[in-house]
């Protein structure tokens, strides 16, 4: 399976699971469970399904490596709390002031959020096709849950809606963090739920340590919570989010509470209001409009640069589990990898300049050990069968320098001409 298919099946695997996590929770509050307490030793599950799964992958060594360096492990700890467990409790603590349903819209305005964030640590230009597909599939999520009524929340607390906001907001944040910085996912979801337990922990003591006896359903609402929810959908949204364009996947995941709706009809014999197939369309369409845009998702050189109108692609995440040693190194240590198209009557010009400048970590279409990953960089790119691929792993401005120097060698004016036409039909 090539990596582009993977990470679709990926992304398709976490909405459909994380579809579940509502109703599992929705199942374990009718039983009778403290969400405090049950909280809690969902992390203690997931913290150890996690340490499985980093030690069945053979990830122990990497793993060891990020407890020698606290800063690093604590600063993606928290990340990944930040993405789903603060946003949690800030819902479970926001919906005694404001609806459930209004809190659930706001939470869903995640990935409108995200969009103050790209530019500055993806380096991704955002394209106003990108803001009417996010603006659509949110429209459709409020259409949904206010029943069709626009001015459904407009008695609720201003306070509690600034709060619930700015817990998304840092959720946002979180998010966009955790794609910039490539760290192994196996390991990463040990440090989510690692650090994640430790303020479930401290929760669940603030709040009277209250014990509960679980009878099958919500032993089983516990398992899928920390087991599938808290590990693998997880680790599947973020392997889909660091390979796909940032905005399809948020968008693509907007389908989600549609998805809910479906199981809770299921499962749970509730009725499917019409409103909520606006999500479904309204989110469809914004998924096949993307389609058509090539801008958007490309990397954004810094203003003023001669590269400005030049097309780079971020491909970083088709080689977070690559073998290439110095690329590797390089995502490790929050580098990039940058990846152009030129035409082949350009490859000995480009060549002769690698080797006369000395660059390192510069790869092309023909590096044997990065096949699957070109593969997937001429798909992104549009590539031709007498295209070069050209790939600068390093930071960004060190990427930019080299592509510049490209540009000189070879000329901009017909990089530019090229790299800008076949990208834009």
């Amino acid at each position: 399976m090539d990596i582009k298919t993977k990470a679709y099946v990926f992304i398709t695997l976490a909405m459909v699971g994380g579809a579940l996590f509502p109703l599992a929770l929705k199942v374990a509050t009718d039983n009778g469970a403290n969400i405090f307490t049950f909280m809690f030793f969902s992390y203690i599950i997931a913290t150890a399904t996690s340490f499985t799964l980093v030690v069945l992958k053979g990830k122990l060594p990497e793993l060891r490596t990020y407890l020698r360096r606290p800063k690093e492990y604590v600063k993606t700890g928290l990340a990944g709390f930040a993405f789903a467990g603060l946003i949690f409790y800030g819902l479970i603590y926001a919906e005694q002031f404001i609806a459930a349903t209004f809190a659930t819209v706001i939470y869903r305005m995640q990935p409108l959020l995200m969009l103050a964030f790209i530019p500055f640590l993806l380096r991704e230009k955002i394209s106003r096709t990108q803001i009417a597909a996010l603006l659509l599939g949110v429209g459709g999520i409020y259409i949904a849950l206010s029943g069709g009524n626009l001015l459904a929340f407009s008695g609720a607390s201003t306070v509690m809606v600034l709060f619930l906001l700015l817990i998304v907001f840092i959720g946002a944040f979180a998010a966009i963090f955790i794609k910039r910085y490539a760290t192994n996912m196996e390991c990463t979801m040990f440090m989510f739920n690692s650090v994640s337990l430790v303020f479930a922990t401290a929760l669940f003591f603030f709040s009277g340590a209250h014990l509960m006896a679980f009878n099958t359903l919500s032993f089983l609402a516990l398992l899928y919570i920390g087991i599938p929810t808290s590990v693998f959908v997880t680790y599947f949204y973020f392997r889909a989010f660091r390979t796909l364009k940032t905005t399809f996947v948020t968008n693509f995941y907007l389908l989600s509470p549609f998805i809910t709706a479906v199981f809770a009809a299921a499962f749970l014999s509730e009725t499917i209001e019409p409103y909520y197939l606006a999500i479904a369309v309204l989110v469809s369409i914004g998924i096949f409009i993307q389609r058509f845009d090539k801008k958007g998702g490309t990397y954004a050189t810094k203003s003023g640069n001669k590269l400005r109108d030049f097309v780079i692609f971020d491909v970083s995440g088709a080689f977070s589990n690559t073998g290439e040693v110095g690329i590797a190194n390089v995502l490790r240590n929050g580098g990039r990898v940058l990846a152009v198209k030129l035409s082949a009557k350009h490859e000995n010009a480009v060549m002769d300049m690698i080797k006369e400048k000395s660059y390192s970590n510069v790869y092309t279409h023909r590096h044997a050990p990065i096949a699957e990953e070109v593969n997937f960089v001429k798909e992104t790119t549009g590539a031709g069968p007498d295209d070069m691929i050209l790939l600068k792993a390093g930071g960004f401005d060190d990427g930019e320098a080299f592509f510049s120097d490209v540009s000189d060698a070879v000329g901009p004016e017909a990089l530019e001409k090229l790299d800008y036409h076949n990208n834009n039909k």
